[in-house]
């Protein structure tokens, strides 16, 4: 099966590239984010949350990835070479760590952190398993924003969720930059990761 999604045609390709582009991790949590602070906050504070998380989080990491494929020493935007991951999951961990306090110290904004601690827990977890296995970023937050979406919105967002992140893993298959493993691995800690947050506020105290 997955010589079938290998060896697809340059317009499944083509698809492939453009479903992974818009699934990209970077682009998924902000927007996840968005609509959950426009959904519980107002309009200001919601601008702040949003402001935080991609001008603290995601457009540093994403200049950084930049920078590195500029030197030479990613061979990807996506950072596709377990290798090479080594040297982003650490300031990814520190920016996202930092970013979760500032949330979490803005008035009404309680709601959200453990969500980004659950998120965190998640790249933490990613990055040790790099050292054997090349998890698969984009299906591990995909399938954690399809169970966080759960909480939010109910199960027919949550099944919508589920199939659009399924997607997104099926378009890394087609273009070759993870194993059928790799994505499978991905799929099961963000959905453990969901399970865990779903837990957390299941039995944390009103």
């Amino acid at each position: 099966m997955s010589r079938w999604f290998t060896s697809s045609s340059p317009q499944t390709r083509r698809l492939a590239a453009a479903v992974s582009g818009l699934g990209h991790p970077l682009l998924t949590a902000v927007g996840f984010v968005g609509f959950a602070a426009f959904r519980r906050l107002e309009d200001g504070p919601a601008v702040w949350v949003v402001g935080l998380v991609a001008g603290g989080v995601v457009l540093p990491v994403a200049a950084w990835s930049y920078w590195q494929v500029r030197r030479g020493h990613y061979t990807n935007f996506d950072v596709s070479v377990r290798e090479q991951r080594y040297s982003i999951y650490p300031p990814l961990l520190g920016l996202l760590g930092g970013a979760t306090l500032l949330v979490g110290g803005l008035s009404g904004t309680e709601f959200l952190r453990p969500g980004l601690v659950a998120a965190t827990g998640l790249l933490a977890l990613c990055y040790l398993l790099n050292f054997r296995l090349k998890v698969s970023l984009h299906a591990a937050l995909s399938f954690f924003l399809a169970g966080c979406l759960t909480l939010l919105s109910g199960p027919l967002a949550a099944g919508v969720a589920l199939a659009v992140a399924s997607l997104v893993a099926a378009s890394r298959l087609v273009l070759g930059r993870h194993t059928a493993p790799e994505l499978l691995a991905g799929a099961f800690l963000g959905l453990g990761a969901a399970g865990l947050l779903a837990g957390w506020e299941y039995l944390a105290p009103a």
